[in-house]
């Protein structure tokens, strides 16, 4: 009799090892003297394994969700919870069914078992939900940004539910079968399957309808189906808008050249991740923006994104819809903010230290900061905003007259906040030096978060020096963060939660302008009527006509009372 360990020994050889397989299973095992049992099973009941193993082990922050959302007595609570256990196992039972077929059936099941593993992690640690939204983020995740998610705590999570699941699966020989009969059978399963999820929330309908109109963001956590769902769509549509040209918009857009006014330069920061809870200008209790309080800069401390990812975030603040009049679809597929601006005969270009500009700048002049990078500002862990203020130098010598120059920052895109500043900005300590959130303290994490804000503020502070040498056109800086980030509150790490139910530190981000007195005085503007808007609300929407008026382009689209500075033009 073998001991314990060898038999986990065995059950890897038997399992993992033997790479003759039949029907997507092994084959023979390897030869020995103890006789491990394998399971001959139908295809519809290595399914049913999956789907439950996902409802027992993978779907727990579902479950929590739904808990919290009851207030009744424990056996209501307990029915409830019960019902839509049922329902949902029946259901992934379904979509399961619809992706597993006999050929491949254990390394399709493993596939979906390891990335919902992943998935799970991610909804547990960080609060995730997993809508088109988000899966759109992750499919636009770069190699660098994807390495910071490789944690030891992941790792750990892998070992706890992958391994097993795995090990578990790899050990079923699904039985052989006619194709035509085993298709009837597996359509009559899907129609039980359904008529058993039916059954199920009717049981608690009343319960289950009120909390599915109240709490939509939940169905996104049932793991494997919300991204099995999502996942196809975003692939689609993204395979679609790359072939697709962009609808033309502001096709009527032309320059109002004014007689006596010098060009306009107007530069344009995208940040990444900052949130308006932490930003020193507008009263945190930390300065972390020492040097933008020496600059004469517009602060606006009260402004809303257009979502909690950059997405959703970038695309929305560049379209003339924005938020007020959302249409994920038509914002996509049609021209930006920069396409009506280069219409008008203005030069635009777009510099990009981030993950690309998510389509607002196809076509135009784009130009990937990393490629000016030198291994001084550009370590492993990817290259600092530096190389964004060397692009803006040599983009502004180019050009005489109107530009427009975007600059997208890298910022404090996490969870590596402490990787996105030199060691020099490592002021408030000790600081978290992991992407691993879990493994330091809420303290160490705002460290390192508010070091990287002080980052932020020195280069946009050297933009604003760097522009102030500008004597042959008039100048405006804008700063504006794509949407902000969560750093533990209410148990939410990062960013990207459904619009709707996002709390306020994802999606309320700094703003500021620097104007100069030349543009100011040119072209008629009061400065302390900008410094008392400044003061009110603001939100993304308001970027497309603000830049507009600005650089006095006329076009159909301008909405005047969308524009931030159109009633302190004398």
């Amino acid at each position: 009799m073998l001991k314990r360990g060898h038999v986990t020994l065995k059950l890897f050889n038997k399992c993992l090892l033997n790479r003759n397989y039949n029907g997507g299973l092994i084959k023979r095992g390897l030869k020995s003297n103890m006789r491990y049992p394998r399971f001959n099973v139908r295809l519809e009941s290595l399914i049913l394994i999956l789907a439950v193993y996902f409802s027992l082990f993978l779907n727990q922050s579902l479950w929590a969700a739904l808990l919290a959302t009851q207030s009744g007595d424990a056996f209501s609570t307990g029915l409830f919870v019960t019902a839509v256990a049922v329902g949902v196992t029946a259901l992934q039972f379904g979509i399961l069914s619809l992706l597993i077929y006999r050929p491949i059936a254990v390394l399709t099941a493993v596939v979906i078992l390891l990335t919902g593993v992943s998935a799970d992690f991610f909804a547990k640690k960080y609060g995730v939900f997993f809508d088109t939204s988000m899966v759109r983020n992750i499919v636009s995740t770069n190699h660098a940004e994807a390495r910071e998610l490789f944690t030891v705590s992941l790792f750990v999570h892998f070992l706890i539910y992958a391994v097993p699941g795995v090990l578990l699966l790899a050990c079923f020989r699904v039985k052989p079968g006619k194709l035509v009969k085993g298709l009837l059978f597996k359509l009559a399963m899907i129609l039980l399957a359904l008529v058993i999820a039916l059954a199920s929330f009717l049981t608690v309908f009343k319960n289950f309808s009120a909390t599915m109109r109240n709490h939509k963001e939940i169905r996104h956590l049932v793991l494997p189906m919300s991204y099995l769902i999502s996942t196809p769509r975003v692939l689609f549509e993204s395979g679609v808008e790359a072939q697709k040209e962009l609808t033309p918009i502001g096709l009527d857009a032309v320059k109002d050249v004014k007689p006596g006014v010098k060009p306009t330069l107007l530069v344009l920061v995208v940040g990444e991740t900052v949130r308006a809870a932490n930003w020193g200008l507008s009263g945190y209790s930390r300065q972390t923006t020492p040097h933008l309080a020496k600059q004469d800069v517009l602060n606006f401390p009260y402004v809303v994104s257009c979502g909690t990812n950059t997405e959703v975030s970038v695309p929305c603040m560049f379209s003339p819809w924005g938020r007020k009049d959302y249409d994920e679809k038509k914002i996509r597929s049609s021209e930006s903010l920069l396409h009506v601006i280069a219409r008008a005969g203005v030069p635009v270009t777009w510099i990009d230290n981030q993950s690309g500009c998510k389509g607002v700048c196809k076509g135009l002049d784009d130009i990937d900061a990393k490629t000016l990078g030198t291994p001084d500002v550009c370590p492993a862990t990817g290259c600092y905003d530096e190389t964004l203020l060397r692009g803006l130098g040599a983009t502004i010598k180019k050009v005489k007259g109107d530009q427009v120059v975007v600059l997208h920052q890298l910022g404090n895109h996490g969870p590596a906040y402490y990787a996105r500043y030199p060691k020099e900005f490592e002021q408030f300590k000790p600081v978290c030096a992991s992407s691993d959130l879990g493994r330091c303290t809420q303290q160490e994490i705002f460290n390192a978060y508010d070091n990287a804000i002080l980052y932020t503020d020195h280069i946009l502070s050297r933009a604003i020096d760097l522009l102030k040498t500008e004597n042959n056109r008039n100048v405006v800086f804008i700063y504006l963060s794509d949407h902000g980030e969560s750093l533990g509150e209410g148990g939410f790490y990062l960013h990207g939660l459904p619009y709707a139910i996002a709390p306020k530190e994802q999606t309320r981000p700094p703003m500021l302008m620097w104007i100069s007195d030349q543009f100011v005085k040119e072209n008629k503007y009061s400065k302390e009527c900008l410094a008392q808007r400044a003061k009110e609300p603001a939100h993304h929407d308001h970027l497309f006509h603000t830049v507009l008026g600005f650089m006095n382009i006329r076009t159909s689209l301008y909405e005047p009372e969308w524009d931030l500075a159109a009633k302190c033009h004398k």
